[in-house]
């Protein structure tokens, strides 16, 4: 099979996850004990082989060590209101589900919200609706082939996204689709990557109050030198002057928006770890 492009992948994205969940269904059931996968990777957990969630994470191990502990697992947490709704046959406790897993060098997250529409899983729900409906097949090894070439994609994907048209942050084309979004200074320097299932929504989400953006906290604090003001226990607002002063600030930058139908959290984590943009602080380590 030839290597793919970019292009390619985005066009072929359901034949590619299709081929993927095939792969993770069809590993072996297995104890937590049993997960020796450090990096990037998804995984499945069932109960009776009946697939309950579906999850991705970059540190595998790590992450379904998380799921498997009472106090900090979204997975046991929604168990215990299907459990107290009635929607279980029988409680059941944590120890009883197994799990599948596979490394995913790209396309963790697209995993994650395929499987929760084809399989379904029951114990899922924020991603609901965010895949076609498709059939779940082999595809001739085609996800091995995708997986094998992420270098060369990420590069590809990263040309097409920085020739992409910038304009005004409140010009910036608004797609309802998964990708995502670069922003830049008035100076023309990147300052930060963003992605997201529903781009317009995360683009109007920044244009508006502080509490639920992240780029409007950086852009107060990193940039404008404010204080975060706490509400809830947590810090996540400006007074309502300095809130007006980050929007515009925004009106000073430019925008662009960039659809990703597969390895939208790959492109962002190689273009943070590459460029460093001040205003994100999510895999900008050094």
């Amino acid at each position: 099979m030839k290597k793919l492009t970019w292009d390619d992948i985005q066009k072929q994205s359901d034949t590619i996850l299709s081929c993927g969940l095939n792969k993770l269904t069809t590993q072996q059931f297995c104890d937590l004990v049993n997960v020796t996968e450090k990096g990037f990777g998804n995984y499945l957990i069932s109960l009776d082989k009946i697939p309950f969630y579906i999850g991705e994470g970059k540190e595998l191990t790590k992450r379904l060590r998380q799921q498997f502990k009472p106090t900090t697992s979204t997975f046991y947490k929604n168990l215990q209101k299907h459990i107290s709704a009635n929607q279980l046959i029988k409680p059941t406790t944590i120890d009883k589900f197994k799990i599948q897993f596979m490394p995913t060098s790209i396309g963790r997250k697209e995993v994650e919200e395929f499987g929760i529409v084809n399989l379904p899983t029951k114990l899922n729900g924020f991603q609901l609706g965010k895949r076609n409906k498709c059939v779940i097949a082999d595809q001739n090894g085609l996800w091995n082939v995708v997986q094998q070439n992420v270098a060369e994609l990420l590069k590809e994907g990263e040309s097409k996204i920085l020739i992409s048209a910038f304009t005004n942050w409140f010009d910036t084309k608004i797609i309802s689709s998964a990708g995502l979004y670069l922003v830049k200074d008035k100076s023309d320097k990147l300052i930060y990557v963003g992605e997201s299932s529903d781009i317009g929504e995360r683009i109007a989400t920044h244009s508006g109050r502080t509490y639920f953006s992240a780029l409007r906290r950086h852009i107060g604090t990193d940039i404008l030198g404010f204080h975060l003001q706490e509400i809830k226990g947590k810090k996540r607002y400006f007074s309502e002057t300095e809130d007006k002063k980050v929007t515009d600030f925004l009106r000073t930058c430019k925008a662009t928006t960039f659809p990703v139908s597969f390895g939208r959290y790959e492109l962002e984590e190689y273009l943070i770890e590459k460029y460093r943009p001040l205003l994100n602080r999510k895999d900008n380590k050094d």
